[in-house]
Formats: structure tokens, sequence, C-alpha cells
């Protein structure tokens, strides 16, 4: 590849990028898009290149529904991720604290050209905490939202 063709698709790349993060609507990202819920160990796909599945809730500081905390407290979720024919990565994502949203690609590492991204976000999990009952992960439901941007 030359170099000039090299520097517009990084250009490009870099120009998609920013307006799907700014929300400025340039990039055609798609309308976010909710997943159904999904228990502890289960998956779910979105398009032809994207596979969440729920791990589990690694920790859960949300304040408990019959109790006055001082702050809202924070959920952080492990999901396993797989775009593509990629390795699939684990992340976590957080309900209140950073970072609340993962953004992946969908370009192999190496490769150049204008990518397409997915951004992944909790929309919900339940049930909230109650004071004096532990839960168990098989209680917890997610709900994840789900923006394209290409």
């Amino acid at each position: 590849m030359k170099r000039r063709e090299w520097i517009k698709s990084l250009t490009m790349a870099g120009i998609g990028a920013s307006a799907f993060l700014a929300g400025s609507g340039q990039a055609s990202a798609k309308d976010p898009f909710s997943l159904p819920l999904l228990g502890v160990g289960e998956s779910s796909r979105f398009d032809d290149g994207l596979k969440v599945t729920f791990l589990a809730v690694k920790n859960d500081s949300r304040c408990p529904i019959n109790a006055r905390c001082i702050s809202a407290g924070d959920a952080e979720v492990l999901l396993r991720i797989r775009v593509g024919s990629q390795r699939p990565r684990i992340v976590a994502v957080h309900t209140n604290y950073k970072p609340r949203v993962v953004v992946i690609s969908a370009l192999p590492p190496g490769a150049v050209g204008i990518p397409k991204s997915y951004s992944i976000e909790i929309d919900t999990l339940t049930p909230q905490p109650y004071a004096g009952k532990k839960l168990r992960q098989s209680d917890y439901r997610l709900a994840l939202t789900i923006s394209v941007a290409v």
C-alpha cells in the first residue's frame, strides 16, 4: 500500500471514530440496539460480527434498595466479546464508574481501513441489591445497549 493511501485510510478512520464518539451524526452510526436480557453464562449475537457473553458480576457495591447511601455505588460486569474471527477478549464494564462504555473495533489488529466499531454499554443490571440478602451470580440479569459506527 502506498504511503499516501495509508495516510488517507488513517485520516478517514480518525474522522469516523471522532464523529462516532462525539455523537455528531456525521458517521453513519446505527441507532442503539438493546440485546435481550442475559443471565450469567448466556450469550447473544448482534449482526453477523459480534457475540457477547455475560460472564459474571465481579463486584456489586450498588446502594441496596432498602438503605440510604451517600453514593449510588457501582457494579462491575465481565463480558467475553468476540468480533468476527478475532480472538475473544474479556472486558469489564461498569454501571456508574469508568469504563461505562467499551468500544471494540471489528478491524483485526494490524489491518488498515475504515473500521466498523461496536460501542457496548450496560442498559440495566437486575436485581438491585437488598440489604441483608446476598445475591448469587445466577440471580443477575443484564441488558446491554450496542451502537455501531461504520
